[in-house]
């Protein structure tokens, strides 16, 4: 008996080579299985290297699920479409508990003829099969019980084949895009040249230079609507839903199935799990806005801080453009408001019935007291205290998590960009470095627990009424192009030229990422090929047609900076909360991960393209709960328990959040909303690691070194993620995509044709076991349809 397995592809990186669990029985087995095992030295050695390929049937009990089924080999009743096996394998000392089995006396050898399987020492070794002449890395054994599926007559279609080249042709339009397989780069040897220009090209994107050669260009926005067409049509096609829903719902039902048999395993085995828990473990709130970051109770608490030990700092000065100038006692005052006021609901921030589906109530809410100008004083960069007060609230946000109260933590804010006005990029750029050394909290607004992201409002309609002013030759227009250039414009300049813009060169070293914001359901215009040039009209863009200029400035922007050897950006745009659920078919072409992707659920197809490419969704349920999904029809333990790549972040923690750790509240709530166990908590907080952008030595110290390989290579003891949950996750990723590549290539029919025949061989060897392993079970009437 041989079993042949292939290590299971990283889930999160390439997944190109994808695994498969095969089990042979042929009549050279049998005859070994008689043999009497030899008991020199050498023969153990080869027993050794033999259990790292061979389970024995001692070690490996297979039960077949409730199909009946012709005892002949050959074939199977069309009726006997699936059929599940599961395979508890027998644990290891240190980490499923218990021993090996007891071997069987060799006087009742004979009772079974699978009974004298030479006695292995420990099943093969967990992470991955070693490469051709190396041993298995010394390790523990892995033991836990598997569920596997065989394929019955009917169960591949001439439906299924259509729907899997649909797939292939959909992640062929993602490599495209995010995969960079169409961007193009004319000399690589002239990235790293300093005679290179930039400008804004006539089509949105910008074009870089040398000697009037373009040196990078991407796919046009022709090409990607085609292709996002193209893509929402596959999405539609009934062929290709109906199978995606099959494979999403056998993905749920296994998970089931997985945690019936291997809860208590992986429960003991995460207890064997010394020196960490949940608490120790990092987790990174990928999803967090910088205006929001702190609690209503530390921004009340703040507030009075200064209004005790500031009364008389000026707020509001008419060399700033305010109306008048006023000390912060006065503007209270003016209020009505006074120091035994300052309550929580005084405040007005906390989120409430009146936001739900109210994405204009909800942003009013980041007014205190319902007062534009407490905004301006609090909780912007720009006025006549440069952002003192809101970089010194920042600190206190982030100073928690450095010290790490409660638990390990790290965030990800978002900072704005508007593209209003060319200078907003130096203006942040000296907020953030800004030395400020009159606080509590002296230095720059820079932590080893944050990495920033720029987030870009889709506010073109306040663009068009309220001045941006687009830097061409055409100003009074107010085109798109406008927007474009004073986005891209400076941090293009930046990375060409550093020495010229310090400030902004600097920035950008802290910045790990873009995001795209706003309200999705917003009406838009159709979906067309008009250049940002030509829109001048007030009418918002397209969502995806905004998200692809973004997208196509970024990709030249990173080939440049990788060439330069500086760090690049990931593009994580909000997507999928609320509106059209194709928003969803733009960001699986573009983007490695999302904010929010609630929407999947009700787009099978996706979903399960999500799934395949491990697409990272950083999921806010309390957020969701307050604006636009009630947290009872959440959809994030459907989608954790398919194993699509989702996380738990805070959104907005001053509107949603009541304690003073809002991440810890948000998995807190989730565990109890959700049912979720401490190894399902510890998983998502390792999957918001891996959608990060912190730098690799930090994911490294988080997540092990050779985190990259796979998620079965995540160290243990670092995520407390026990190592039977990602075998689980990595084997059953590989098997989805071994059957889609198998069917799409036509050869699904003659793979059934032989799962079914090893199945046969599999359900009589289960049956042996249970009729010879113990003669004194009494007759019983079902008997014979074993």
């Amino acid at each position: 008996m041989s079993f042949e397995g292939w290590g299971p592809p990283d889930p999160i990186g390439n997944l190109r080579s994808v695994s498969m669990v095969k089990f042979h029985l042929e009549e050279e087995d049998l005859a070994d299985i008689e043999e009497s095992t030899s008991s020199d030295e050498e023969q153990n050695e080869e027993d050794e290297a033999e259990a790292a390929t061979t389970p024995s049937s001692t070690d490996r009990k297979i039960a077949v699920s409730d199909s009946a089924m012709n005892s002949s080999t050959s074939s199977l009743p069309p009726s006997a479409r699936y059929a599940s096996i599961m395979i508890p394998a027998a644990s290891s000392k240190g980490r499923g508990g218990g021993g090996l089995p007891t071997p069987t006396p060799k006087k009742d050898r004979k009772k079974t003829r699978f009974s004298s399987m030479k006695k292995k020492k420990q099943d093969s070794p967990a992470r991955e099969r070693p490469s051709e002449g190396e041993a298995w890395p010394a390790r523990d054994a892995l033991s836990f019980t598997r569920s596997l599926v065989f394929y019955g007559q009917g169960s591949i279609t001439e439906e299924h084949t259509t729907a899997c080249q649909y797939i292939q042709k959909a992640r062929a339009m993602r490599e495209k895009y995010y995969g960079s397989t169409h961007t193009n780069i004319s000399n690589s040897d002239l990235l790293t040249s300093p005679d290179l220009q930039f400008e804004m090209g006539k089509d949105g994107v910008a074009v870089i230079t040398h000697e009037d050669e373009n040196v990078i260009t991407v796919p046009s926005i022709e090409d990607f609507i085609s292709d996002y067409q193209s893509l929402v049509e596959i999405c539609s096609d009934g062929a290709m839903r109906s199978f995606c829903f099959q494979r999403l719902q056998m993905l749920t039902s296994v998970f089931k199935m997985h945690i019936t048999a291997n809860g208590s395993v992986e429960e003991a085995a995460k207890s064997n799990i010394l020196g960490t828990d949940f608490y120790r473990t990092m987790k990174v709130d990928n999803h967090i806005h910088l205006a929001a970051a702190a609690t209503a109770k530390q921004f009340v608490m703040y507030v009075k801080s200064k209004l005790q030990n500031e009364p008389n700092t000026v707020v509001l000065d008419e060399k700033y453009g305010d109306a008048e100038t006023k000390t912060l006692i006065e503007v209270f005052g003016d209020s009505g408001l006074e120091d035994d006021h300052l309550t929580i609901d005084a405040f007005s921030v906390l989120a409430d019935h009146t936001v739900y589906q109210r994405f204009d109530n909800f942003n009013s809410k980041y007014s205190p007291f319902r007062m534009s100008k407490m905004r301006q004083i609090f909780l912007k960069t720009e006025n006549c205290l440069r952002g003192r007060y809101f970089a010194e609230l920042t600190k206190i946000v982030l100073a928690r998590h450095e010290a790490s109260k409660g638990h390990n933590s790290a965030a990800e804010m978002r900072l704005s960009i508007y593209g209003m006005e060319r200078t907003e990029w130096l203006q942040l750029a000296k907020w953030i470095l800004r030395d400020w050394r009159n606080d509590d909290y002296p230095g720059p607004v820079l932590s080893s627990h944050n990495r920033w992201m720029v987030q870009v409002p889709r506010l073109w309609r306040i663009y068009y009424k309220k001045g941006g002013r687009a830097q061409s030759a055409e100003e009074e227009k107010r085109s798109f192009q406008g927007m474009l250039e004073n986005l891209f414009c400076p941090i293009f300049e930046a990375t060409l030229r550093p020495e010229e813009n310090p400030e902004i060169a600097e920035l950008l070293t802290h910045i790990v990422g873009f995001d795209s914001v706003d309200d999705e359901g917003a009406a838009e215009e159709p979906f067309d090929c008009t250049r940002p040039l030509e829109w001048t009209q007030e009418k918002n863009p397209a969502y995806c047609w905004q998200l692809y200029y973004l997208w196509a400035n970024i990709e030249v922007l990173n080939v440049l900076r990788k060439s330069r050897g500086l760090n690049t950006f990931a593009f994580r745009p909000h997507a999928g909360e609320t509106g059209d659920t194709m928003h969803l078919a733009a960001t699986y072409m573009l983007c490695p991960c999302i904010a929010h992707g609630i929407n999947l659920d009700r787009q099978v197809s996706l979903q399960y393209l999500y799934y395949l490419d491990q697409v990272g969704l950083s999921i806010s349920p309390l957020s969701n709960n307050f604006l636009f999904r009630k947290i009872a029809q959440n959809p994030f333990p459907k989608l954790f328990k398919r194993g699509l790549n989702v996380t738990l972040s805070t959104d907005d923690p001053l509107l949603f959040h009541m304690s003073d750790d809002a991440l810890l509240e948000e998995y807190s709530v989730a565990r109890a909303s959700f049912d979720l166990s401490m190894t399902d908590m510890s998983e998502i907080a390792r999957n918001s690691i891996l959608q990060s952008g912190f730098e690799d030595s930090w994911k490294k110290k988080w997540l092990g070194p050779n985190y990259s390989k796979g998620i079965t290579h995540c160290d243990e003891t670092k995520t407390h993620v026990p190592l039977i949950r990602a075998k689980f996750r990595a084997e059953h990723l590989a098997m989805e995509h071994l059957l889609v590549h198998l069917i799409a290539a036509g050869k699904g029919r003659e793979v059934l044709q032989e799962m079914m025949v090893q199945f046969g061989l599999a359900r009589d060897a289960h049956r042996n076991i249970l009729l010879n392993s113990f003669s004194e079970v009494p007759s019983f009437p079902e008997q014979n349809q074993l």
